[in-house]
C-alpha cells in the first residue's frame, strides 16, 4: 500500500536526522508505503556541498571518492560528504545513489508543494541554498524549513526553527531508542513535528 499525501518532504541533511525524525513521527512515509529515497537522506552533508550538487546537477558527485579506514566509510573529498550507511563496494555505493539523484531530479519536476528540511549546527550560505532550490523548482513551489540547533542561522528565505539539543548526550545517540524515548528527547522531536506540521497545514 502507497502512503499519498499532496506534498512532499525531502531532507537535506546535514545528516540522517531529518528523515527519521519525520518518518518516525508519520509525518513521511516510510518506504514501506512506497517513500523514496534520496542523495542527502542518508549520508553526512555540509550545506556547500548541497548547493554544489544542485548547482551542477550532480555532475561531480562521484569524483574524489575515498575509502577512509578510519571513518569505515567511503567519502567524497575535499567537502567530505561521509557515506556512513552504504556498501564497502564502490560500484554498488554510485549504483544506489544514482538512483536516489534520479529520484530527487524527477521530484524537482512534482507540481504539489515540495518541503525541503534541513538540520545546521553552524552558519551556512542558507541563501544561496535556497536560491539554487528556486532555480530548480522553476515555478513550482516549495518552502525550506531549517533545524537551527546553534541559534546562529539567519534568513528571510527559509522558515527557521531555533532549537538547542536536548543535551549533548542525546545530540551524539540521537537514533538511539533510550535517548529518542527519553522524555527530553520526545520533547525535542515533537516540537519539531508540530512546527512542520503547522506550516504544512498552512
Amino acid at each position: 500500500m502507497v502512503m499519498k499525501t499532496n506534498y512532499k518532504l525531502i531532507s537535506l541533511g546535514q545528516n540522517c536526522i531529518p528523515r527519521t525524525i519525520l518518518t518516525r513521527h508519520k509525518l513521511k512515509p516510510k518506504k514501506l508505503f512506497g517513500e523514496l529515497t534520496y542523495p542527502f537522506d542518508l549520508a553526512i552533508f555540509g550545506t556547500i556541498e548541497i548547493t554544489k550538487c544542485l548547482k551542477t546537477n550532480f555532475n561531480e558527485f562521484f569524483e574524489d571518492l575515498n575509502y577512509s579506514k578510519t571513518l569505515n566509510c567511503w567519502e567524497k573529498l575535499p567537502n567530505c560528504i561521509q557515506f556512513v550507511h552504504d556498501t564497502k563496494n564502490k560500484n554498488e555505493l554510485i549504483s544506489k545513489y544514482k538512483k536516489r539523484i534520479e529520484n530527487f531530479q524527477k521530484e524537482m519536476q512534482n507540481p504539489n508543494i515540495i518541503f525541503f528540511v534541513q538540520f545546521l549546527e553552524k552558519d551556512e550560505d542558507v541563501e544561496n541554498l535556497y536560491n539554487e532550490l528556486a532555480r530548480l523548482r522553476e515555478n513550482r513551489p516549495f518552502k525550506l524549513i531549517i533545524i537551527d540547533t546553534q541559534n546562529i542561522v539567519n534568513s528571510d528565505k527559509a522558515h527557521i526553527l531555533k532549537l538547542p539539543f536536548p543535551s549533548i548526550e542525546y545530540k551524539n545517540n540521537w537514533w538511539k531508542k533510550e535517548y529518542y524515548n527519553s522524555e527530553d528527547g520526545k520533547k525535542f522531536e515533537k516540537t519539531i513535528c508540530e512546527y512542520i506540521k503547522n506550516i504544512i497545514d498552512k
